[in-house]
């Protein structure tokens, strides 16, 4: 390989070399022959552009020329037209001397007796009028005065109907005199005070002065003979610019002389407007022209001429305008062009001015396309460039050098490839080329002491060429004669031409470790998949243990739990109800702490399920306080909480998990706790919608830990320490599955504690919350409410209650003189710092006494001298301050049982259950809450009792013999059947309700199962089935109530009632909410326990914001009105 490279070496060089020079090649072609076509379109547009640019010189050069014909025209039409009138004047005086003498004569007489003044009127409509004023001191012979004044009486006939009379704008003036002086005629002037006004000067001779102050100049010009041509080369007419002695306006003033063959006769000035030539030049071009006069005088302008213009025009030499009729003069200057030329004539120069911003504005259109044009052009080619160098000749080279480089890294690859490769002849296997790797594979496996030219290897590879296929990876187990040990080596081959020889590329590694290798791996995947295998069976076993926990374990919780709440509803004495509500709080504690079991081992089977539902915080609150509280009572710790106003709406989130999580947490604080105080605090924390969070801290004053035993606290079966487990006892259990729990909701459950200080658990959890609607109502509006606690907590809390319900509030830490009074004293807990003698005293200025402490009753009960409620039971705190009911200190009566509820008063269901001890407790359940009942013990006996359209619903278990209820809802639904089908099942896995689903059932309900959950349960699916409204059952009237109470209920219940229809008419739920709300307080105080619970039921759904069934709203209001009837019975007959 080395040879080869250095054979290779200067080929590569000269590749790279004939790379180099195509690569310049490209260049020049490319990039060249752009850069030339770019200079000619760039040259072929500027000089484009500069054709439009002298086009648009060349077109205002035509209108200057246009203008200047239009001014010269003028002035030789007027020239002309003067010759004309000069030559009628001559012939007039040489030949009809004697008849102007004739007319004259008769006007001499009053010119000498007007003291050489005379008002000359020819006769006509349009003859003109004349003054004639001569000089005392300087009179003319009688024959020329009459000559004079025959002419001008000619004069005043024919000036109107001149041609400058007609082009001018108002009355033509017009003055002439006799050259030396001797005679001044004024056309329009009637009198000499007029003439001496408008001239402003005070004497005729100042008159004559003013108006013949030009003669000197005049007479410089000899005139010629008569009959001429052109008048003013003839001497004839002198034109200038001046200002008009009688009008003031500028003026063209031509000075014209009637001669006697050279001798002048009679001078005549005419006044023209500078106005008609601006409009003869107006009219012709629009632009910016300028006249002026020899000596810098502007005559006219056009077109709005700036003063820089005008001052560029004005200062040309009048000379370099040229002499008139020659080649206009052209000028470029400070960015400006100009044009000039004399005018015939006159001492008069007319100049032009334009700049770029005309050029501009005329070809700036053309100039900008042919720019963009030329730029468009010009990018496109660049562009087209690029790109057949990008897809053409860049590719191409790229091409040519990736073959190169490819040729010198494969010989790279094959010098350090680590496996060997080697080219051998077809015909007797030689090695043709060789790597080291091939080379020293050879020697490896060479035999000892062999000396011959071709190695055995190499000549076992060519048999195999030779014999074999050459489509797939060869092996071969190679073990040369003297060696002890056999090489396993991985060929492949193809077939070649290397320098037009027939060869073998063969590719040889050495794959012995590799096969050991993969050996010990195959039976290390056996091992693993034994292990799994194990694994998986023990992860079944755990499920199945879950399972069996589950079914094992609640199905007794649920005849305990069943039973006893059928107990709660038979008649009872309060403290029995009491003591039954505690054994039921107890053992709901105890299938909640199986429950945590189950959960953990659920967590560990992935099966654990989170259900979020819209939920009240406060009342999970206030039954997390309420469980412990006799715990904590025992031990002496106060047990306190508070929930924030925020709170007080709907949370959506799982509830029974938060109950689970907060259970454990207080349990664990009363556990700890010796002495001092407890603290369950909820707030809300963030924004509104998804941002906000739920925090709930349970702070005590308990043992605590350090931070090293705070560190391990959430590991599942781990406590501060052994002596901690010794102590107190538990499994450690319950924290770890805290966290896990919260961790599946989105939170966390933390920990911050002092050892011998105290702990502070903080859970943390995402919560959306949904407003109340309607708000929450107010039922204490307007009410006076002191509460007497001489525990800061207690204070704090009943305050932010009690100003939620409208109360007006007031706060004491012990009674005090001069309170006063008002309408509840509400006592708050168990702990006091005054006499008895000082809260008789204080409660004389209350219309009711209510002490809520931790032993008190769920419901409020009269006893003695006040109401007694529970601290932990805010619902009962206001019914006992909710107004409407009053205690006339009797003992509260037993509870009067429910009577069930008629036969088939709901309709008839199916239960199917295959346990004796469920199936006759679901029975009565069933019962209790009106519905009439066929069971059956498993699927099959249901079907054989079947009959379509018996029954409403089927209530069935899932695991029973002879046929479960997934078979059982797969035949009725294979049937046609519709109706609801819920299970009811004591297994408490996530994967239940989904097979569920799939066979056909509606719900599941899991054991154990009580009478509100079984209601709400079928509730659901009531309407689907259609609903038969419940009888209210005939109770008899308790008379351990007095007659005085149950007549003011009589009275105000047909109004309240009245009320209900009336805001369900209205639609006005807040209304609906009090009045339901009222009933339900003035019930519990009769003991009307069971329709207290239907009107608590509307009531919640009413404060939630939920939809309210109107069918259970009318078999309310049914009930209501029943049981007013049945008082009002009892009241009319004699005691």
């Amino acid at each position: 390989m080395a040879g080869s490279d250095a054979v290779h070496g200067p080929n590569r060089r000269a590749a790279a070399t004939r790379l180099d020079d195509l690569r310049q090649l490209r260049r020049r072609l490319l990039f060249g022959g752009g850069a030339l076509i770019t200079v000619l379109v760039l040259l072929t547009a500027i000089v484009s552009s500069i054709a439009d640019v002298e086009e648009f010189h060349a077109r205002e050069r035509h209108s200057f020329n246009e203008a200047r014909a239009a001014v010269e025209y003028y002035l030789l039409q007027r020239d002309r037209a003067y010759a004309t009138s000069i030559n009628g004047n001559d012939v007039l005086w040489r030949d009809q001397r004697p008849g102007l003498v004739a007319t004259g004569a008769a006007l001499a007489g009053r010119f000498h007796a007007q003291g050489e003044e005379v008002l000359v009127r020819a006769e006509g409509r349009t003859a003109v009028p004349w003054l004639v004023l001569g000089l005392k001191n300087n009179p003319l012979p009688e024959q020329e005065l009459a000559a004079y004044l025959g002419m001008v009486d000619i004069y005043s006939a024919y000036t109107a109907d001149s041609i400058t009379s007609q082009n001018a704008a108002g009355p033509l003036l017009v003055y002439a005199y006799e050259p030396q002086g001797r005679l001044l005629a004024v056309s329009n002037i009637r009198d000499e005070s007029q003439l001496l006004q408008t001239l402003g000067v005070a004497t005729r001779q100042q008159a004559f002065a003013r108006l013949l102050h030009e003669e000197a100049q005049v007479r410089q010009v000899p005139p010629r003979p008569g009959p001429i041509r052109e008048a003013a080369r003839e001497g004839r007419l002198l034109s200038r610019y001046d200002i008009n002695p009688f009008t003031g306006q500028p003026s063209l003033v031509g000075m014209v002389t009637l001669a006697e063959g050279t001798s002048p006769y009679f001078r005549r000035v005419v006044f023209e407007s500078i106005g008609t030539i601006k409009a003869q030049l107006e009219a012709r071009e629009q632009g910016r022209y300028l006249v002026t006069t020899a000596d810098r005088q502007v005559v006219l302008s056009t077109g709005g001429l700036t003063s820089r213009e005008q001052n560029l025009l004005m200062t040309l030499p009048s000379g370099n305008a040229g002499r008139a009729g020659a080649q206009p003069l052209r000028r470029y200057s400070h960015g400006r062009f100009v044009v000039a030329c004399r005018l015939p004539g006159v001492d008069w120069t007319l100049g032009h001015v334009y700049d770029w911003s005309d050029v501009w504005r005329s070809q700036g259109p053309y100039l900008l396309a042919r720019a963009l044009s030329a730029l468009l052009i010009i990018g496109l080619l660049w562009w087209l460039l690029q790109r057949i160098d990008r897809r053409v000749f860049t590719p191409a080279l790229a091409d040519a050098s990736r073959v190169y480089e490819s040729e010198a890294l494969s010989r790279v690859i094959i010098g350090t490839a680590p496996i060997g490769l080697a080219l051998l002849s077809r015909s007797n296997g030689e090695p043709l080329l060789q790597n080291d790797a091939a080379r020293q594979l050879v020697e490896t496996v060479h035999e000892a002491g062999e000396d011959t030219t071709l190695p055995p290897l190499y000549a076992r590879l060519a048999e195999l060429g030779r014999n074999a296929s050459i489509d797939e990876v060869l092996e071969l187990q190679w073990s040369p004669a003297e060696s002890g040990t056999a090489t396993q080596l991985q060929i492949s081959m193809a077939q070649a031409t290397y320098y037009e020889q027939p060869v073998w590329v063969c590719a040889l590694r050495d794959v012995t470790a590799q096969v050991e290798l993969e050996d010990n791996l195959r039976r290390a995947r056996e091992d693993s998949e034994a292990a799994r295998q194990s694994a998986e069976a023990a992860n079944r076993a755990k499920s199945a243990f879950v399972a069996t926990m589950s079914h094992e374990i609640r199905t007794p919780l649920n005849g305990v739990l069943g039973h006893l709440e059928l107990l709660a509803r038979s008649p009872l004495q309060p403290g029995q109800r009491e003591r039954l509500d505690r054994i039921r709080f107890s053992a709901d504690a105890l299938m909640r702490i199986i429950s945590d079991v189950l959960d953990f081992s659920k967590i560990e089977a992935g099966q654990l399920d989170v259900e979020p539902v819209p939920f009240a915080l406060r009342p999970l609150i206030e039954g997390v306080a309420l469980l412990f509280a006799p715990d904590a009572l025992r031990k002496g710790v106060r047990l306190y909480f508070t929930v924030d106003a925020a709170v007080d709406q709907l949370c959506v989130g799982d509830a029974h998990r938060i109950r689970q999580i907060l259970t454990n947490l207080v349990g664990n604080a009363v556990k700890f706790t010796e002495s001092g105080r407890i603290l369950l605090r909820a707030e809300m924390q963030g924004g509104a919608g998804r941002d906000t969070q739920l925090r709930v801290q349970v702070i005590d004053s308990g043992i605590g830990m350090s931070p090293e035993q705070a560190a391990q606290l959430f590991q599942p079966f781990q406590q501060a320490d052994a002596s901690v487990s010794r102590r107190y006892g538990g499994s450690g259990l319950g924290l770890a599955l805290c966290q896990q729990i919260a961790q599946a909701m989105g939170g966390q459950v933390s920990v911050e504690s002092t050892e011998g200080v105290g702990s502070s658990f903080t859970l943390l959890l995402p919560m959306q919350v949904q407003a109340l609607q309607p708000p929450p109502m107010q039922p204490l509006l307007g009410r006076r409410v002191t509460v007497l606690s001489s525990t800061p907590e207690w204070r704090a809390e009943m305050e932010r209650l009690l100003v939620a319900w409208g109360a007006n509030t007031t706060l004491l830490d012990r009674p005090k003189n001069g309170d006063e009074g008002g309408d509840a004293l509400l006592i708050v807990g168990d702990h006091r710092a005054w006499s008895n003698e000082e809260e008789l005293q204080l409660m004389q200025g209350y219309a009711r006494t209510v002490h809520a402490h931790a032993q008190g009753p769920l419901s409020a009960e009269a006893r003695g001298d006040r109401i007694e409620v529970s601290s932990y039971a805010s619902e009962a705190v206001l019914e006992a301050l909710g107004p409407g009911e009053s205690v006339d200190g009797r003992p509260p009566a037993a509870t009067p049982a429910p009577v069930p509820a008629a036969s088939e008063a709901r309709g008839r269901v199916l239960l199917v259950e295959d346990n004796a001890v469920n199936r006759e407790l679901i029975q009565q359940q069933l019962e209790e809450i009106g519905f009439a009942v066929d069971t059956a013990e498993n699927g099959e006996e249901a079907l054989v009792q079947w009959q379509d359209g018996r029954y409403r619903a089927v209530l069935t278990d899932i695991n029973m013999p002879v046929m479960d209820g997934y078979a059982l809802a797969r035949e009725l639904r294979q049937r046609g059947q519709s109706l609801p089908i819920v299970a009811i099942t004591a297994t408490a896995l996530a994967s239940e309700r989904e097979r569920c689903l799939a066979a056909g059932i509606d719900d599941l309900l899991l054991k154990p199962l009580n009478l509100e959950r079984l209601e709400a349960g079928l509730a659901r699916w009531e309407s689907s089935s259609g609903k038969v409204e419940r009888k209210p059952p005939t109770q008899p009237v308790p008379r351990t109530v007095s007659a005085a109470i149950r007549r003011i209920f009589v009275d105000t219940g047909d109004k309240d009632l009245q009320s209900i229809a009336d805001a369900r008419a209205q639609g006005n739920a807040s209304y609906l909410l009090e009045r339901i709300h009222a009933f339900k307080g003035a019930l519990q105080m009769l003991g009307e326990h069971s329709l207290a619970e239907q009107c608590g039921a509307i009531e919640r759904d009413l404060r939630d914001a939920m939809p309210v069934d109107e069918e259970a709203l009318d078999a309310l209001q049914a009930a209501l009105q029943a049981r007013l009837d049945d008082y009002r019975r009892d009241l009319e007959q004699p005691s």
